[in-house]
């Protein structure tokens, strides 16, 4: 782009118009004095700066700001960075727009200045670097982007969890200790050398040591139906908060070969209800990704987005990105959002009310996630019951009995600051999310139920469907094994019944995934060689019992749960794909199975899910429009 001729009207008459200093020189530059009032009171009254209100409006944009900024003051400008020094505090670099230049002979540039809107713009105006010819002006953006570049490889170390902060926390990077590989294999060679000569006597005490385990995962989702609805928070509490009281929100969205939804993705972040001065997107795309670079270049954001190049590395996962947004997040909160989602417009104001309105240790609130084709065939209406289940009543049910859950991947909101006393997510953990959660509990926070929607897409054919939970079942598979390679230390920082809830909802669900189908068959045995009704001893009897008992709830709750969540969301019509969930679980009992193999033979892949082949749109068009944003 060509540098537009500014007219000139002089800094002190722009002054005298009373406009704050950080964007006075504007109207020495042709924007208009009383667009500059407008948005100055605005920012006054939201409680933002004045310089950033003008660009994340949309009044100038974030080029010819920094044109101006640089013709004002007599110094250079350029839209793309010179090469800079590699090193030092990348996000301490951004907050104040200042980087060194690699010195060379034929230039006199040492400095390449991009002060962000705020107090570092005042700062740089203060200093009054007029006619320096060894300072050149770029935009925040270009200097990111460069930084990023010259400083990839200490970014994806850190990003990765492989530099020296990183390797001194517990993650899935690791694997199994020592301690839990010597008792896996004594506990499964013990199982095979009885079970090879008594093999009925191995599966009834197999069955007897599970059944507590598998008790406590059903008496979860018994105890959940019994807690209230939760209630619209918007129309029953009026958690309508001013602008002025808002903190920034980042928000983080990890997509990786998603041309076919970035329309729909983009049209879903700029209706987000929210102050644009207080909104930090950031659209994270993968170095590698070149067809989706190229169709983001070919769009025009809006000014409160920016696209963040994910410096190539591996483990090439979704957490790894989102560490490199949490190290530059400018946000008090922290979100995160799929390329497929459609969140309620009013999602992050809903989340910073409740955040407000409670103590500290409210680190997290979870979102409900609504699949949004469940009529593009049973296997997305049986996925539509099971989310029905999942973020309408255990969830709910969970968190208002003050027990953590497992994330779900998206729509999860953080205060920032928890996420960087932990680190952020484990970058080898293929289900980031139910990680995440209990790493936050662990470190005093707890999480809490946040009664606003999203729309996702669900796959609806059996291969995707079963690549994407096999990596769903590694994942919690991973972080079970990472949270219990120190059990004391896990046991002292989750407690007693947080460390029992992780159990239930980890152990006890892959384990039940897996042996379904053969509890199902020797239960069907036990009912036709009569011992399940007519036990011929007392360990039949106490077998029959428990069998009857486990058997019994296990149907309530496989039924119940996802029914009353389908009802919840006005959606009983779901009700007819019930008779079709012992068939999805026993297909998920395969992805289980698969999970496994992966586990041992490709720990760290990421079967990644395909958007955008959804055949229908139950929700979309009833969404309700966004208010429309300030500024």
């Amino acid at each position: 782009m060509r540098a537009q001729a500014w007219p000139q009207a002089g800094a002190g008459q722009a002054l005298a118009l009373g406009l704050p200093a950080e964007i006075a020189f504007l109207a020495d530059h042709g924007v208009p004095p009383a667009r500059l009032r407008e948005a100055a009171r605005l920012s006054e009254r939201i409680g933002v700066s004045p310089s950033r209100q003008v660009i994340a409006s949309g009044l100038v944009s974030e080029e010819l700001f920094y044109r101006a900024l640089a013709a004002e003051l007599g110094l250079r400008f350029q839209p793309r960075s010179p090469p800079l020094q590699p090193g030092g505090d990348v996000p301490a670099i951004l907050r104040e727009g200042v980087a060194v230049t690699v010195a060379r002979p034929e230039s006199p540039v040492r400095f390449a200045v991009a002060p962000p809107p705020g107090p570092a713009l005042r700062r740089f105006l203060a200093a009054k670097p007029d006619a320096r010819e060894d300072i050149v002006v770029l935009t925040p953006s270009a200097l990111a982007a460069e930084l990023r570049r010259v400083n990839a490889g200490t970014l994806a170390r850190a990003a990765a969890w492989v530099d020296e902060a990183g390797l001194q926390r517990f993650s899935a990077r690791t694997g199994m200790s020592s301690a839990q590989k010597v008792l896996a294999f004594l506990l499964i060679g013990v199982l095979c050398a009885i079970g090879a000569f008594k093999p009925v006597t191995t599966l009834i005490g197999m069955a007897l040591a599970l059944a507590p385990l598998f008790f406590a995962t059903v008496v979860l989702r018994l105890a959940a139906l019994l807690e209230k609805a939760p209630v619209d928070l918007w129309r029953e509490h009026r958690w309508q908060i001013d602008d002025s009281r808002l903190p920034v929100y980042t928000v983080a969205v990890p997509i990786f070969g998603e041309e076919a939804v970035l329309d729909q993705l983009i049209e879903a972040l700029s209706a987000i209800d929210y102050p644009a001065a207080k909104l930090d997107i950031h659209i994270l795309v993968e170095e590698i990704d070149w067809g989706l670079r190229r169709a983001l270049a070919a769009r025009e954001l809006p000014p409160f987005m920016q696209i963040v190049v994910v410096p190539r590395g591996l483990p090439q996962t979704k957490p790894r990105a989102l560490n490199l947004a949490l190290a530059e997040a400018r946000g008090e909160l922290f979100t995160i959002f799929d390329a497929e989602d459609v969140p309620d417009p009013r999602q992050l104001r809903l989340a910073a009310a409740r955040f407000l309105r409670s103590d500290s240790e409210l680190v997290c609130l979870q979102a409900h996630l609504v699949i949004d084709n469940p009529d593009d065939g049973w296997l997305a209406g049986c996925f539509a019951l099971e989310y029905a289940g999942l973020f309408d009543v255990l969830n709910p049910g969970l968190l208002q009995s003050g027990l953590p859950i497992m994330l779900g991947g998206t729509s999860n909101h953080f205060r920032t600051e928890a996420l960087r006393r932990i680190g952020g997510w484990d970058p080898w953990n293929v289900t980031e999310d139910a990680d995440i959660g209990f790493r936050l509990v662990r470190a005093g926070g707890y999480m809490a139920d946040l009664p606003c929607r999203t729309l996702e897409e669900a796959p609806h054919h059996l291969p995707a469907w079963l690549k994407q939970r096999r990596r769903w079942l590694k994942g919690h598979l991973q972080t079970l094994i990472s949270h219990l390679l120190r059990p004391g230390r896990f046991l002292d920082e989750a407690g007693f019944t947080g460390a029992l809830t992780l159990l239930a909802l980890l152990l006890g669900t892959l384990l039940g995934t897996l042996f379904y189908p053969l509890f199902i068959a020797m239960t069907v045995m036990a009912v036709f060689d009569g011992s399940l009704f007519s036990p011929r001893s007392p360990l039949e009897l106490l077998c029959s019992s428990l069998a009857l008992g486990l058997a019994g709830s296990g149907i309530c709750a496989a039924f119940l749960v996802p029914a009353l969540g389908a009802w919840r969301r006005g959606a009983t019509d779901l009700w007819c794909w019930l008779p079709a969930l012992p068939v999805y679980y026993l297909l998920a009992s395969l992805a289980a199975w698969l999970a496994f193999y992966d586990y041992v033979h490709d720990r760290f892949g990421w079967h990644k899910t395909v958007h955008g082949l959804a055949r229908s749109s139950r929700y979309r068009n009833r969404a309700q429009p966004a208010t429309p944003r300030a500024g």
